[in-house]
């Protein structure tokens, strides 16, 4: 079955089991890629498809596929923040330092550049992480007009807002996000 070939019924049952039934194991498989546990990853799942069926009236079931996957992808981000699960992140080898003074740049420099690169990634997964936590919908919002690249007018509709409510929450999650992350942003760059 194609994405597309999920259709709704009057009352979005049959559309549910269809895309459950689609999607399941690949929403399992991507919980699974960050908490590497079973039980975590099939309970990521099961709150993922359940978040889906409440808001599913509201969710383009084409974009279903994306929704799924970034939910499930934060969902077990926030689990291994909260329990303080840190994966080791590849160093700064001799070998990539050697080639790097080949190709001409000093290895300080690509180690600060390496360094400023995963400050970014991860203040990026800490603000998608907090913003999920804070207002679903800010995230639904920001994930689907930013990350998803949707044009706003298409999102509100998805969502059910008018464009300028739509614009309004846009503008109070984004001045959120600014609030509480500019000033780490600041001390990455000042890296």
């Amino acid at each position: 079955m194609k994405d597309t070939d999920v259709r709704a019924d009057a009352n979005g049952r049959d559309s549910f089991d269809e895309i459950y039934e689609t999607y399941a194991e690949l929403v399992y498989e991507k919980a699974m890629s960050y908490v590497k546990n079973h039980h975590v990853a099939e309970e990521i799942m099961q709150e993922t498809f359940l978040k889906f069926f409440r808001f599913r009236k509201n969710t383009n079931l084409e974009a279903a596929k994306p929704w799924l996957l970034l939910t499930a992808k934060y969902a077990a981000m926030n689990y291994n923040r909260d329990t303080k699960w840190e994966y080791a992140v590849d160093g700064v080898t001799q070998e990539k330092n050697e080639k790097i003074a080949c190709e001409g740049e000093d290895p300080e420099d690509a180690m600060i550049r390496r360094l400023r690169e995963k400050e970014y990634i991860g203040l990026t997964d800490d603000i998608f992480a907090a913003l999920y936590r804070k207002n679903v919908r800010w995230y639904d919002a920001i994930t689907i007009t930013y990350v998803l690249e949707k044009p706003q007018k298409e999102v509100a509709e998805l969502m059910g807002m008018d464009l300028d409510s739509f614009h309004s929450m846009l503008y109070r999650a984004r001045k959120w996000i600014k609030d509480n992350y500019e000033h780490r942003l600041d001390e990455i760059r000042e890296l």
